[in-house]
């Protein structure tokens, strides 16, 4: 065997083991936890502890669904999910979100959310039984196949805007307020941003405010669905994993 033929059968044969010590080495790595999920539904370093200031300041709710312990039989119930709208590490941020709703009658909570996307969030807190309800969506009724899924969390009536802005939806909200009688039971999730912006969080927040100041009579209960998820890791690592604000407004 020439001289050229043995170094190229060397090379070959180094190759061949590295490669082959390559695919046993990550193969005894343990991708599967928590890398088996895609990067931004993945845990953050800060996990799910709340701060002094968080505990001190904000009533703390566990993971049972909101209109379980909220709803009142008594009144017209609007429930809010703000999509994306998670509680900050950065406890002045969340304080500057909640700006908008102080003037009125409200109680500020931290709620414990089990799942990082929107669809979980509408499963467990807009599920109901009620004879009149109404859930709303600005947006395409295919986005997460809610045409199907919606009407089997119990509403009887649900109306998609696609590309409606939020304004629309405060005055379809309030149309429906003013009717008589009013659906005993309206939901909305409201896209604000997907990123964390907070200014577009805010904005939506105080066209919420101004509606429930019109109709005080109704009961408001806004949270959000979820930390921002569609974002650099450097956001998303901002907030709380699964905790999520609640504003509950005209309570009484």
């Amino acid at each position: 065997m020439k001289k050229w033929q043995i170094v190229n059968l060397a090379a070959f044969v180094i190759l061949i083991f590295t490669t082959v010590s390559l695919i046993y080495v990550l193969g005894k790595m343990n991708f599967s936890a928590p890398y088996g999920k895609p990067w931004h539904l993945l845990p953050s370093v800060h996990e799910d502890s709340l701060s002094i200031v968080y505990k001190s300041e904000y009533q703390i709710l566990g993971k049972i669904p909101l209109r379980a312990t909220l709803f009142d039989s008594s009144r017209t119930n609007v429930f809010i999910l703000i999509d994306a709208w998670g509680v900050p590490i950065q406890e002045s941020l969340l304080e500057e979100d909640l700006k908008a709703i102080k003037h009125l009658p409200h109680q500020i909570a931290l709620h414990r959310r089990l799942a990082n996307y929107t669809r979980h969030a509408e499963h467990a807190e807009l599920r109901n039984n009620f004879t009149n309800s109404v859930f709303l969506f600005g947006g395409d009724s295919t986005q997460f196949n809610r045409q199907e899924y919606i009407p089997s969390l119990g509403f009887q009536n649900a109306a998609f805007c696609d590309s409606c802005k939020n304004e629309q939806m405060i005055e379809t909200i309030d149309s429906l307020l003013k009717t008589s009688p009013s659906p005993q039971f309206i939901a909305w999730t409201a896209l604000a941003s997907a990123t964390g912006d907070h200014d577009k969080i805010q904005s939506v927040l105080q066209q919420i405010a101004e509606l429930a100041h019109k109709h005080p009579e109704v009961l408001f209960v806004v949270q959000g669905t979820h930390r921002p998820i569609l974002c650099t890791p450097e956001t998303r690592n901002s907030y709380k994993s699964h905790w999520v604000p609640v504003a509950i407004l005209n309570l009484y």
